[in-house]
């Protein structure tokens, strides 16, 4: 487990950069850029044992952050919409 652990952290700090652009392209202010980075990093953590070495690491760690921001921004938008009304 220690080994997987340090796997993916050691691949999280190579390519973080990509997550920090997603969550500054989906998000305005910095408090919810932080959330959808967080979130994105849970997202991959639990889908991590689906990655497989087919493709580049980054290229399946960019789906994964893309889809989770996605989704995050509809969860906001229906907020947003709820108190509006």
């Amino acid at each position: 487990m220690k080994e997987k652990e340090s796997e993916f952290l050691s691949r999280m700090e190579i390519h973080k950069g990509i997550l920090f652009k997603i969550s500054k392209i989906y998000m305005d202010n910095s408090d919810d850029q932080e959330d959808l980075f967080q979130e994105i990093i849970e997202q991959l953590w639990k889908s991590y044992d689906s990655f497989k070495n087919e493709n580049r690491f980054s290229t399946w760690m960019y789906r994964v952050a893309l889809n989770t921001a996605i989704v995050f921004l509809k969860k906001e938008k229906r907020k947003i919409d709820k108190y509006d009304m």
